[in-house]
């Protein structure tokens, strides 16, 4: 791949959205529902209320949270924002209590936006972040509340936009991450350049987006992936873009075949979820030519894959990204290796290191690291913790926390990330527990589970699997053994088996996996005590 980078007069979000309306103009940008907003309107919509926010004494730096789901307004207000110079803070929708309560404070805001349906949870919490004094409701039906209407941002008046110096390198938006769930989130500080470059790199480096192409996504706008390379991808391709509301499996493919969409974004499950259905599309064919997204770590993911594009007949492009990194590395149309995640981005140096971090051999283990080749295409920190920027950022290399190795032609394989995965020696290296989740929470009588490594005495982990049933099941230990020993490799197969009422949790909902493993091993059921696999 012949790298190619943006042009000078293209390297800030402003200055992105501003040249793309004025040469796009009346062509439709946006698709949401019934709504068609072209290049030109959000263009206006991000000048009015970047216009009003300015006047009502948001200035560039300032931290604005939106705590929104997906709509078309969401767009609108991170673009005014890009305009003034001001810093985006896309909240998680599944934040709760303590959690919503750190990062509204910690992101020191003023000024948030919200919906009807993420106003429950806002105001379940507005007593303990007294810094927020400006909040902004999108409501279409609600008239009795005390916040500020949104529509008033969008009212036309002689106020002229403002002219606000931004550069490359200045914060662009703080996303909040949460890798597990007993810490808090840390604010990912991404500079402007950042959004150009990956969007830049996804429709010219890796996927060839054109202006014909309609990019699809159900997948929420706080996550940088969708916004990086879906809104800005879309937007310096000058396509069109197509959001929709949450993933809903049973209306999916009609929801692509009215949108006439080439190419949709999955993150997560989704695919083993599509793969899991009977039905195909509606009329048997789909628009769909590509479909780009993150690797699930399972071994059985190229079997899916190859299925999935047989029946659909569509290209998966597997990657792997980072909210630090953005995009780390991807398989293209035309260098694609199944059960891969491809070869680093044109801007990405990539290691994998042991836990002292010296780099393994081909096929060997370890963590994943990379580095930048060009400026400001990572993140800048973590907001306000410049002790946890240092640890994520030792020995010159951004710890991503994923588990991977490299096969000896270069392509990355994702195993799991740290938190999600289980230390089962040096030889046999890292194994994911949510394949071996995935196994167990398949059979009928499974509410959820949750499997954890539990330290032996040679300094490796054994596999430990909690399982809660679904109401009235009756399920033992060995039943859910032996379901793993028909699905898994030996080396997968829990050790140790838990039947429990319930799992410790965060207030976003999170399992509390640190609590389950230090339960240890006590009250647990152990497959080398009298039981024998089958294999």
């Amino acid at each position: 791949m012949d790298a190619i980078s943006p042009p000078e007069t293209l390297r800030t979000v402003k200055s992105a959205v501003e040249m793309k309306a004025a040469r796009n103009k009346d062509k439709p940008f946006l698709h949401y529902r019934n709504q068609v907003i072209s290049y030109a309107e959000l263009d206006r919509n991000a000048d009015a209320i970047a216009t009003k926010l300015r006047a009502q004494g948001v200035e560039k730096g300032d931290t604005v949270c939106l705590f929104m789901y997906n709509c078309p307004e969401y767009i609108f207000v991170f673009f005014a924002l890009a305009k003034i110079g001001a810093v985006a803070a896309p909240i998680d929708t599944r934040f709760r209590g303590e959690t919503l309560v750190y990062v509204l404070t910690q992101s020191d805001a003023t000024t948030i936006f919200i919906d009807a349906k993420t106003r429950p949870e806002y105001e379940s919490v507005t007593a303990s972040v007294p810094n927020i004094t400006r909040e902004y409701l999108i409501d279409e039906t609600g008239t009795d509340h005390p916040y500020r209407k949104f529509d008033t941002l969008l009212e036309d008046d002689s106020m002229s936009t403002p002219t606000t110096a931004v550069e490359p390198s200045d914060p662009l938006a703080v996303i909040y991450v949460q890798r597990n769930a007993t810490e808090q989130p840390k604010g990912v500080v991404l500079p402007h350049y950042s959004y150009i470059n990956t969007g830049w790199e996804a429709c010219e480096n890796l996927f060839d987006f054109t202006e014909d192409d309609r990019i699809f996504t159900t997948l929420p706008l706080y996550s940088s992936f969708t916004f990086h390379l879906g809104v800005i991808g879309t937007l310096l391709a000058d396509a069109e873009f197509v959001l929709a509301g949450q993933f809903d499996p049973s209306r999916f493919w009609e929801q692509i075949e009215s949108s006439d969409a080439t190419v949709f974004l999955y993150l997560s499950r989704m695919l083993s979820v599509l793969y899991n259905q009977d039905e195909k599309p509606t009329n048997g064919e789909t628009p769909i030519e590509l479909a780009i997204g993150h690797s699930f770590g399972f071994t059985t993911d190229e079997e899916m894959f190859r299925t999935l594009e047989e029946r659909f007949d569509i290209t998966i492009l597997e990657g792997y990204g980072v909210t630090p990194a953005t995009i780390v590395t991807y398989n293209c149309p035309d260098d694609r290796r199944l059960g891969s995640v491809g070869k680093e981005a044109s801007y990405v140096d990539l290691e994998i290191v042991d836990g002292d971090d010296w780099p393994v051999s081909p096929g060997e283990t370890g963590e994943i690291v990379v580095r930048p080749t060009e400026p400001h295409t990572m993140m800048q920190g973590y907001y306000n913790q410049p002790e946890a920027t240092t640890e994520a950022v030792r020995n010159q290399w951004l710890h991503t926390g994923g588990i991977g190795y490299k096969d000896d032609d270069g392509y990355l394989h994702f195993v799991a990330n740290r938190d999600n995965s289980i230390y089962r020696g040096r030889i046999d290296g890292r194994i994911s527990s949510l394949e071996i989740e995935s196994v167990i929470d398949a059979h009928p009588g499974v509410r959820q589970s949750s499997v954890v490594g539990v330290t032996n005495e040679a300094g490796s982990e054994e596999i430990k699997a909690f399982v809660v049933p679904e109401a009235d099941a009756d399920i033992t230990p060995i039943d859910i053994c032996k379901r793993c020993e028909r699905q898994l490799p030996y080396l997968k197969v829990p050790r140790y088996i838990e039947i429990r009422e319930e799992f410790p949790r965060s207030p976003s909902g999170k399992i509390r996996k640190q609590e389950l493993k230090a339960e240890g091993t006590v009250n647990a059921w152990d497959r080398k005590s009298g039981y024998e696999l089958s294999r």
